[in-house]
């Protein structure tokens, strides 16, 4: 599918559940149907229900279409499934308040959809290392609202990254929160620097450099841009993120960064990345650690300390 495909055309050839389900099928089991059980390639298919099972011809062990990706337990129809996915393949991304209109659910099955893509888009990041030659700067989500050292509760310091090509442009990009454990006031650690390294970076890395300094003189500014440009979109298209959800944004924000120039369709890839990706659900979502209100007491304190 051409990235030029408009939305009135893509939800006239996803129209119904049959053309979904012969798009998720090839998504999940791009080489052929493989049993999760045995690896046998022959299967029954059975419709008795609104979504086919695949029974294995060997081993007899039954496999959903949608187990296993994104959409597992979800009574929402493939077809608002697709056009959801299609929307967040878009560079520009969508809110769930504007999905909910588009699509026709509720807000609160918009935005749980929203954060299902954003998870398949995290999962399909976090396979990917930074490699070749890398360059770290410290960045900042929100804006810091008084001159003390103390972090504004609304200042969110961030670890922005990327893989530079033979050019000097972006290959490959990654922004991450940077844990409190690892801040001290709004300063980031040592052993933040190296907590990133470990995880972002391939072993095999020889040329990295990290700077987490604010104004240090070596401070690489694209990526300073980078997270600029990423607080921007968050604030235009979401009106602003908290903490708790905040790294969920900036990795859709980085996908959608990571796959701008892609040749092949971004819908198709998105699915991808769906139909490989294991649910999160509600429960989850809402019991996020949230060091907010937290953060809030311990900044106050520490202003009333210092006047």
């Amino acid at each position: 599918m051409d990235n030029s495909v408009t939305f009135e055309l893509f939800c006239e050839t996803f129209k119904d559940e049959h053309s979904c389900i012969q798009a998720l099928f090839t998504a999940r089991w791009p080489n052929g149907f493989r049993c999760p059980q045995c690896a046998c390639p022959s299967y029954y298919e059975i419709r008795t229900r609104r979504l086919p099972l695949f029974e294995c011809r060997s081993c007899r062990v039954q496999t959903s279409l949608i187990v296993g990706t994104i959409m597992e337990g979800s009574r929402t129809p493939l077809r608002l499934w697709f056009q959801a996915l299609f929307l967040h393949a878009q560079p520009r991304g969508i809110s769930a308040s504007r999905l909910a209109e588009i699509i026709g659910t509720t807000y609160k099955t918009a935005w749980l959809i929203c954060h299902k893509i954003r998870q398949a888009m995290s999962a399909t990041d976090s396979k990917e290392l930074l490699s070749g030659i890398v360059r770290i700067n410290c960045g900042v989500y929100g804006r810091p609202y008084n001159p003390t050292v103390f972090r504004h509760p609304q200042e969110q310091p961030l670890l922005a990254a990327a893989s530079l090509d033979n050019n000097g442009q972006f290959a490959y990009v990654k922004i991450k929160q940077v844990p409190d454990k690892y801040l001290i006031y709004d300063r980031i650690t040592n052993g933040g620097k190296h907590h990133f390294i470990e995880n972002y970076v391939s072993p095999d890395v020889k040329d990295v450099n990290a700077v987490i300094l604010k104004f240090s003189p070596g401070r690489y500014r694209p990526l300073i841009q980078l997270c600029e440009r990423a607080s921007n979109w968050i604030n235009y298209v979401f009106s602003g993120i908290g903490p708790k959800h905040l790294q969920s944004y900036l990795d859709q924000f980085c996908f959608g960064t990571n796959n701008m120039d892609r040749s092949s369709s971004r819908f198709l890839h998105l699915l991808k990345c769906a139909a490989s990706s294991s649910v999160i659900t509600y429960p989850q979502l809402i019991s996020r650690v949230d060091h907010s209100d937290q953060h809030k007491r311990i900044y106050y304190e520490l202003l009333k300390d210092a006047s």
